[in-house]
């Protein structure tokens, strides 16, 4: 896998707050992420706090916005993100990131994520980041 990936998955404190892992890079980037206690956000349903996925759904998208962009890789400018259904609690989060188009100034990247199947998506986000000039 490539090195910059894990190297910033390895420095990353959300990643490894997360307890995130690579799982592959190609054809497009996927990752997991384990359940935590820590990450429940409605406990009458054991669901994982919206700021989990969202995190999780960023970071999947960082990694393919590097593996396109490499090191002129900048900040996240917008995230657009939508929770379609909820993200039950004891059960694994995959989540994989999709280029949309990668500009001058830009990278455009669609993440996804699930727990049953990649058809039944829990949640979804839009993401715009910096290439640094």
């Amino acid at each position: 896998m490539d090195a910059l990936l894990l190297s910033y998955l390895q420095d990353s404190p959300y990643a490894s707050n997360y307890g995130m892992q690579l799982l592959c890079t190609e054809p497009e980037v996927e990752c997991v992420t384990p359940w935590q206690d820590e990450f429940v956000g409605n406990p009458l349903i054991q669901a994982w706090h919206g700021g989990i996925v969202t995190g999780i759904l960023e970071l999947t998208g960082k990694l393919q916005a590097l593996k396109v962009a490499g090191s002129e890789t900048g900040p996240l400018l917008s995230a657009n993100i939508n929770f379609l259904r909820p993200t039950r609690g004891s059960a694994i989060v995959h989540t994989k990131a999709h280029l949309i188009r990668s500009g001058k100034q830009i990278i455009n990247i669609d993440a996804v994520a699930w727990q049953a199947s990649p058809q039944e998506p829990t949640a979804t986000a839009s993401l715009t980041f910096a290439k640094k000039t």
